[in-house]
């Protein structure tokens, strides 16, 4: 794989241009990758809460004996809710 070759102008000014628009450039870069990271955290933590739901309703749902009667079963309604905040995180994530 050779380098492309790149046609640099002679004249100062035109080459201090180009350094600005490269650094304007590069600038633009870190601050997206920046707004990625802050969005890929949110994403982690609500993916992460998400995730701690769906395994209190499995234990509360599938657990031993002794750990649904510690834990009390949950009614209809409390079921419809963590449904309700899953479909809301997840559509949160997805949104992002």
């Amino acid at each position: 794989m050779s380098a492309p070759d790149l046609a640099l102008p002679d004249d100062v000014d035109a080459l201090k241009a180009m350094v600005v628009a490269m650094a304007e450039k590069a600038a633009l870069l870190e601050e997206r990758n920046l707004h990625l990271e802050l969005v890929n955290k949110s994403a982690d933590e609500r993916i992460a809460r998400l995730t701690a739901i769906v395994k209190m309703l499995e234990r509360s749902r599938f657990g031993s004996r002794s750990e649904r009667l510690r834990t009390g079963a949950l009614s209809e309604e409390q079921y419809a809710l963590v449904f309700d905040e899953i479909e809301t995180g997840v559509a949160a994530i997805e949104a992002q």
